[in-house]
């Protein structure tokens, strides 16, 4: 029955990612990056003279004090690494902990493996 169970919860779950997958790959890109009035190397060399004048305030200080603190070619790399670690490492560790978890409710108990075996051996002798 556990078996049963987990095949059926993989199967859909792969089904679900599948749809997820496809459903984002027929969906048009927001930003291809052609409006963009400076050069990325141009903005990493010299970001103070970025003209945030259109930009909201959490634009503008993501450009005007990310990459002047950090120096990270990536904006999202360096919030993530750099400002949010913490939090980052918090969210590392709740992904492995539900990884143990799904380990530990999968993986089969010596009484499990001790059943299977005697019913091998019942199958190998004949017996029913």
């Amino acid at each position: 029955m556990k078996k049963w169970v987990t095949i059926i919860a993989l199967g859909m779950m792969m089904f679900i990612g599948l749809f997820a997958a496809f459903t984002m790959a027929s969906m048009k890109r927001t930003y291809d990056g052609t409006l963009a009035p400076v050069s990325v190397y141009e903005l990493q060399q010299d970001p103070e003279s970025y003209n945030d004048s259109y930009a909201d305030g959490a634009a503008a200080v993501i450009i005007q004090q990310n990459l002047a603190e950090t120096r990270a070619v990536n904006d999202v790399t360096s919030i993530v690494f750099d400002f949010r670690g913490f939090d980052t490492m918090g969210e590392s560790f709740v992904l492995i902990m539900t990884i143990s978890g799904v380990i530990v409710l999968l993986k089969k108990t010596k009484a499990e493996k001790e059943q299977m075996r005697l019913e091998r051996e019942r199958k190998a002798n004949g017996e029913k």
